[in-house]
């Protein structure tokens, strides 16, 4: 009975609110869908439209179900990443400057993160989200040419708590990748810091 008014509940606010293409796009993947479509190392092209659905709703709409699929599938990546550590690693979403996230409302990386830990359970990373802040707001990174990236976020991460990152290896996650600026700026940061290794990990790369 709830299930039968849980589907007319869904197919009636469906009709007043008509979902966006990109949510349809994602109510159709599965899993196993995104392991046929993902690339040698797991990573997703951002050139699939249906990653590009996935990842938009993800960061823009904070949807619940498309955190829950990026989530299960890059489990298994940052589960190799860590595979071979013999010390817990710390677990890094890319950071957001407060002001976007109070527009936003959440953070992509955040939520990859935390879908991902759901799927792996404890014991594997040392999740922390308020190690690596952003020091400045910077442009949107999309469509911006490589220098420009590069100059862009330059010095706009610091480590909040040194003492916490040195000596320890560092995996630092973001939604999608491109030039590898991004990254490269969260890797200068934490090796300022004294970090012992920071690996970079992207759900997807375009």
């Amino acid at each position: 009975m709830l299930l039968y008014m849980h589907i007319h509940l869904s197919t009636l606010l469906d009709w007043l609110l008509p979902p966006r293409e990109s949510d349809l796009i994602v109510r159709s993947l599965t899993v196993e869908k995104l392991a046929a479509i993902a690339l040698y190392d797991g990573t997703l092209p951002y050139h699939d439209e249906q990653v590009k659905a996935l990842v938009w709703e993800l960061k823009y709409h904070g949807n619940t179900r498309a955190a829950a699929l990026a989530g299960e599938h890059f489990a298994d990546i940052l589960l190799a990443a860590a595979a071979d550590e013999i010390s817990m690693p710390l677990l890094l979403p890319v950071p957001m400057h407060r002001s976007r996230r109070r527009k936003r409302g959440h953070n992509q990386t955040e939520l990859l993160c935390e879908s991902s830990l759901f799927h792996l359970g404890e014991g594997v990373f040392c999740y922390r989200k308020d190690l690596l802040v952003r020091a400045r707001d910077t442009q949107e990174q999309q469509g911006l040419q490589k220098h420009i990236r590069l100059h862009n976020v330059k010095k706009s991460m610091v480590v909040t708590l040194a003492a916490q990152v040195a000596g320890r290896v560092c995996v630092v996650v973001d939604d999608v990748v491109t030039t590898g600026a991004t990254f490269a700026e969260a890797r200068r940061a934490l090796t300022e810091a004294g970090a012992r290794r920071v690996v970079c990990i992207a759900l997807a790369r375009s």
